[in-house]
């Protein structure tokens, strides 16, 4: 799991995950989605705001959250060779 990231929330914050587990011309291919544990419905959770994908990173632009929450955000990505991967990190909900 990558290291723990902090956001206000208030701010729509990019985040940033490398893939260094690509082989040599490898490279990110599909995004397959992301994940935010925990899952809140109402107006204070925190939200994928957007995505990218570029040849060995990906970024989400993570908006809202609960200030003192702790949420667990995934991704999981098909690669050029076929194969899937998943990485993970930590956000913190500082206060504002």
């Amino acid at each position: 799991m990558d290291a723990y990231r902090t956001k206000r929330p208030g701010e729509e914050r990019g985040f940033a995950l490398d893939w260094p587990e690509l082989g040599p011309g490898e490279t990110l291919a599909e995004d397959l989605g992301w994940l935010i544990v925990p899952q809140e419905l109402d107006a204070a959770a925190l939200t994928l705001a957007g995505a990218a994908l570029e040849a060995a990173r990906t970024v989400a632009t993570l908006a809202g959250g609960r200030a003192g929450h702790l949420y667990h955000v995934s991704q999981r990505v098909r690669t050029s060779l076929g194969r899937t991967l998943s990485r993970a990190m930590l956000v913190r909900v500082a206060e504002g």
